[in-house]
């Protein structure tokens, strides 16, 4: 984690700085790469989910969490270092999700709690049973964003584990070495369909954590409608 916070500090420096001495010119190298993820998260995620007026409060932790998010699993697919499983650990998505549901609570408006606490247009005989599912629901969220994170992510960890495994047991020596070969060309393949598919749930993941979060912050924030 250290590792990846201060990848995300120089990144991002540079990037500040490279705006300040470069007014008004087109972006170039690293700053041009990143420039593209940083106008989506903006302009994709927090601006329809939590409105332009307020987006901009919540963007920093919005940013910091999806370049977290996607820096930890690439950094997990990086062969011969040790497989750093850091967002397959649910040590770490607890504390993001508890980050998610802290800011969600502490910046809730009259409208988001009065919904909460008491749902507009239900029959007052139904009260009993919306308010405590309400409520529950409240705490479900971040609880289904920890899960979610950390169970896909460390899905395809296993995949991949699960066939190299299979290469060790049936290439034991003896008659199993023939099914140990065609075992080991089959897996070979398919752990590079998987290592594939893993780039794009190193991106997915955490674009949908942050999504979530946006749309979770926007509910919390948007005002009644009249």
């Amino acid at each position: 984690m250290l590792l990846m916070l201060g990848l995300m500090v120089l990144l991002f420096g540079r990037m500040a700085g490279s705006y300040k001495n470069r007014q008004g010119q087109a972006p170039t190298g690293m700053t041009n790469a990143l420039e593209p993820l940083v106008l989506f998260l903006r302009d994709e995620i927090a601006v329809p989910n939590i409105g332009k007026e307020k987006a901009d409060k919540f963007l920093p932790f919005l940013m910091t969490v999806f370049f977290f998010i996607f820096f930890a699993n690439l950094l997990g697919l990086v062969p011969f270092i040790g497989g750093f499983n850091v967002t397959g650990t649910l040590g770490i998505t607890m504390v993001l999700a508890s980050l998610v549901f802290l800011i969600t609570t502490l910046n809730g408006n009259k409208h988001y709690w009065g919904h909460l606490f008491w749902p507009p247009g239900v029959p007052l005989f139904v009260m009993p049973i919306i308010i405590p599912i309400e409520i529950v629901g409240m705490f479900l969220k971040p609880i289904v964003l920890m899960i979610r994170l950390t169970a896909n992510i460390s899905a395809g960890h296993i995949i991949i584990l699960s066939f190299v495994s299979l290469i060790l047991i049936f290439g034991k020596g003896g008659e199993a070495m023939a099914a140990g070969y065609g075992i080991g060309i089959f897996s070979t393949a398919f752990m590079i369909f998987m290592y594939c598919l893993e780039l794009l749930v190193a991106f997915l993941q955490a674009f949908v954590f942050t999504l979530l979060a946006a749309i979770y912050f926007g509910e919390a924030t948007h005002e009644a409608h009249h």
